[in-house]
């Protein structure tokens, strides 16, 4: 039986990692992947087999993946078993990720498909600016 995971393609001695929350922070579940506010990534879907091994299944399996929440989180159509994610500018609710779903599907049908669900957080970078919230007018 063949699993199907998502990895992150990029390797963190190739590029800076995204920002990741200690364990138990209140902004993230443990499980979860977290990225800022505002950058892109690329995840390629592998197989796996019983034993938890790496198994390409480029040349056997079609990919669909899809978010739970575009105002958040926008996938690009696969290339293969390789998507891109971009989170566009809004973070998730605490405790509420934005579900990536990719579906990998057998192209002469034999086995699967088979779904892996990315929980993702979104959280908000550091200040690159200011700004003037005005609050309720009160009379006097």
């Amino acid at each position: 039986m063949v699993k199907v995971s998502v990895i992150k393609k990029s390797h963190p001695r190739h590029k800076a990692p995204s920002r990741v929350l200690a364990a138990g922070h209140p902004k993230h579940a443990a499980s979860d992947f977290v990225v800022v506010d505002n950058p892109d990534d690329t995840c390629t879907v592998i197989g796996q087999d019983a034993g938890g091994n790496p198994v390409d299944i480029s040349a056997v399996a079609t990919l669909s993946v899809s978010s739970s929440d575009t105002t958040i989180v926008t996938v690009d159509p696969p290339t293969g078993m390789t998507f891109a994610m971009h989170a566009v500018g809004k973070v998730s609710v605490p405790g509420s990720p934005v579900q990536i779903t990719a579906k990998a599907t057998w192209n002469d049908g034999s086995i699967g498909p088979f779904t892996f669900v990315l929980p993702v957080d979104v959280i908000s970078g550091g200040a690159t600016g200011i700004k003037i919230v005005p609050g309720t007018p009160t009379s006097h």
